[in-house]
């Protein structure tokens, strides 16, 4: 195994300082004042903790051995007791009401960020592997890492109030006390290297945590049942999650024993150097020498139990810092990514007119060849073209194109003379309306789903018209809740599940309802019958007559509407012409044309 070895994580100490002030300044726009009330209450534990379990004991412990009177000692130990209790009250009000309604407004406020940016990205991101882990890393993480640098914030202020009243106290009883604490010190060393460990191994699961979770959602969601009840598919992917495991679990070795090492070590330095060291030096000092009272010696014990734990948790703390800044750059990652696809300093208004393909090659990135060449397509201002030709011909992908998703590697897209470039993205993408083969439906009420957008007033009416025009307005009557019905079973029981050709219509009847400069049919007939398809597509004409409509159908019965057809074959176009054109000239689409009519008439006179 020659390969080479995987980079670890680094991130330098300026970085590491910007990225947890990153979070923080973030952490503070989400939830105002939640810091400082945190720090302040951890704060107060500490100071609080402190007067009751070494002060008070030292005081009531050597007052008993030099006589002091009960009433004296009664009264502080009352004090005590009375801001113990306030204090208990007060952290129980905080962690059990505020500190929840806090987090879920920091998650709300995070995840909005990442999901806000995930709707802005490039469509190619998503094919891209490497990003999309990353995509999974900051959404995962992003809140509950907001929510650490917060947590270490406050554990640092706790710390360091506790080690500058406990060790104040010892350098008071014996300053040589002080100097057992640079064992927990210099073990702090292991911590940091148990922390990156830890990352290590986590970046290393990362990748396998989501083969899992797809593994999972193919057995419990509507979309795969079927296929995992009718074949032997279902043990593919018993045996790819069996995998993912086993690669899980290899990781968890490499790395297991390495961390259990470093606490090994971190635990011995302070449980036993530390601790038993400086027991025996103040039992020495108390019935030896004499040196210091029982009190003293008591409450020495429990400082520099207090200071060794105060010394390796602020350690701890600020190597989470680091660990933290490991996870924001994922988080930054994204946030700073740079679409490829996005406006100019300055857009014109979206004009009407032709969409015209000018000399157009497009080239999928790391691939090794063009999926589109030198492709010249026309479609007026109100004309109807069809997309035609075998998978794989390039249709979706010059699809892909015409809606700005991706960007020609060559050549340009005009639409009313002006390269779409020059146009806002939002802008140029509202005047289309695109419907494809892949369309999902959400699991939202079927009003939502057809507009995809929040109702507004009088968007009954125009959903009505828009299911009417699609063929599913008497389906959705005979719903439980006609258009407020949630679609699918996910989060409703009573909820509908459409069929494959059901859903297809639905995804059509977003088409109608706006106006629209282009409408864009990438295959949504697919699961319609011929005769359904061909009424669909009739409608469809109709409703756009005022606009430009691009359609792409394996099924060519729908292109004999087409103002022009474009046959396509390995990314060229081959053929154009209309249909009567096209079938006089004899070629491919003829061909393909006449044997799909024998397939109905074969289809119709067996049934």
């Amino acid at each position: 195994m020659d390969e080479k070895k995987k980079e670890k994580p680094k991130i330098s100490f300026r970085r590491t300082v910007s990225n947890n002030l990153f979070m923080l300044k973030l952490l503070h726009k989400a939830s105002p004042g939640r810091i400082a009330i945190e720090m302040g209450l951890w704060s107060l534990e500490a100071i609080i903790g402190f007067f009751s379990w070494q002060y008070m004991l030292r005081h009531i412990v050597n007052g008993i051995e030099q006589g002091r009177d009960f009433y004296d000692l009664a009264v502080l130990l009352v004090a005590m007791t009375a801001l113990n209790l306030v204090l208990v009250f007060v952290q129980q009000i905080w962690y059990q009401v505020f500190s929840g309604l806090y987090y879920q407004k920091t998650a709300k406020y995070f995840q909005e960020l990442v999901y806000k940016k995930a709707a802005s990205v490039d469509l190619a991101c998503y094919e891209n592997p490497d990003f999309y882990d990353k995509y999974m890393k900051a959404l995962n993480e992003t809140a509950n890492r907001a929510d650490g640098v917060a947590s270490s914030c406050s554990m640092i202020v706790f710390d360091i109030v506790q080690f500058a009243a406990n060790g104040a106290l010892l350098f008071v009883i014996d300053p040589m006390f002080l100097l057992f604490l640079l064992i927990p010190l210099a073990s702090s060393v292991f911590i940091k290297k148990q922390k990156k460990a830890d990352f290590e191994r986590y970046e290393e699961t990362v990748a396998m945590n989501r083969r899992c979770d797809y593994t999972r959602r193919t057995y419990y969601l509507c979309d795969y049942a079927k296929e995992m009840r009718l074949s032997n598919i279902y043990r593919v992917m018993a045996k790819r999650f069996a995998e993912a495991i086993k690669d899980t679990k290899t990781v968890i070795r490499k790395y297991g024993f390495k961390c259990a090492v470093y606490g090994y070590i971190v635990e011995i330095a302070r449980q036993v150097f530390t601790f038993l060291g400086a027991t025996a030096y103040a039992v020495y000092q108390t019935l030896v020498t004499g040196n210091i009272l029982y009190g003293d010696c008591l409450v020495i014990i429990n400082a520099l139990t207090t200071l060794s734990w105060s010394i390796t948790n602020s350690a701890d703390s600020l190597f989470k810092f680091q660990e933290h800044a490991l996870y924001i750059e994922n988080f930054r990652f994204f946030l700073d990514y740079e679409p490829k696809i996005q406006d100019k300093a300055a857009t014109i208004p979206v004009k009407k007119g032709a969409l015209v393909l000018e000399n157009v090659s497009f080239r999928y990135d790391g691939a090794e060849s063009d999926t589109l060449k030198n492709i010249n397509i026309t479609c007026g201002e109100k004309e109807k073209i069809a997309l035609v030709g075998h998978n794989g011909a390039g249709k979706s992908t010059l699809v892909k194109l015409m809606l700005r998703l991706y960007d020609p590697t060559e050549g340009k897209v005009t639409l009313g003379g002006e390269d779409i470039r020059d146009y806002s993205v939002k802008e140029y993408r509202e005047a289309f309306s695109a419907v494809f083969q892949d369309f999902h439906v959400f699991s939202l009420s079927v009003s939502e789903n057809v507009l995809l957008r929040p109702m507004q007033e009088g968007d009954e009416a125009l959903v009505d018209h828009a299911l009417a025009k699609s063929g599913s307005a008497e389906r959705v009557k005979e719903m439980p809740n006609g258009k407020e019905t949630i679609l699918t079973k996910e989060f409703d029981k009573n909820g509908t599940v459409l069929s494959g050709g059901e859903t297809q219509k639905l995804a059509i009847a977003h088409a109608f309802t706006k106006e629209n400069a282009f409408v864009i049919l990438d295959e949504p007939t697919s699961a319609l019958d011929p005769i359904a398809e061909f009424e669909m597509y009739k409608n469809m004409t109709e409703a756009c007559e005022n606009c430009g409509m691009i359609f792409i159908s394996h099924r060519l019965s729908s292109a004999v509407m087409a103002d022009r057809i474009y046959m396509l074959e390995n990314g060229e176009i081959i053929e154009v012409g209309t249909h009567e054109q096209l079938m006089a000239e004899n070629g491919k689409y003829a061909d393909m044309f006449r044997k799909q009519a024998e397939n109905y008439v074969d289809s119709e006179v067996n049934a």
